[in-house]
């Protein structure tokens, strides 16, 4: 499964992207319930040792089901006023893996929280879209240059 590192290193233009609109934000998280119904939720994700990381709440009902199924996707959220995104969105998908609280990328999160559950998330894709007069144009790299 490729990391975060891997995206850099292969497109560091989406990379950097795509950083800038994670880094200290709250993003949508997708995942799948256990009855495989959908579910997003808010996450504070980083960035650290190369790897997109990210914790919830140990005794959520989503360890469980990350558990189950370890696929996901987070999507950027648009600053207040940024109706047609203007500003760009950017998504990344991939599978969960959950690490310790030792874990380097663990130790060098931004927010201090107790009793979390932390994953590291692999990239299988990322997109980045901005809008050119009203026209999407997208820049897309996948694992594997599939």
């Amino acid at each position: 499964m490729a990391t975060w590192a891997e995206l850099a290193n292969a497109d560091p233009e989406l990379e950097a992207f795509g950083r800038e609109r994670i880094d200290g934000r709250v993003v949508y998280h997708a995942t799948l319930r256990m009855d495989g119904a959908p579910r997003v939720h808010p996450v504070s994700p980083w960035i650290a040792t190369g790897l997109l990381v990210f914790g919830c709440r140990a005794h959520s009902p989503k360890v469980a089901e990350f558990a189950r199924d370890g696929r996901y996707a987070m999507h950027t959220v648009q600053d207040a006023g940024d109706h047609e995104g203007e500003a760009g969105e950017f998504m990344v998908r991939g599978w969960m893996e959950q690490i310790g609280p030792d874990h380097p990328a663990v130790v060098q999160r931004p927010y201090t929280m107790t009793g979390l559950a932390y994953y590291a998330c692999s990239v299988e894709e990322a997109v980045a879209t901005t809008y050119e007069s009203d026209t999407p144009v997208y820049r897309r790299w996948r694992a594997g240059g599939a």
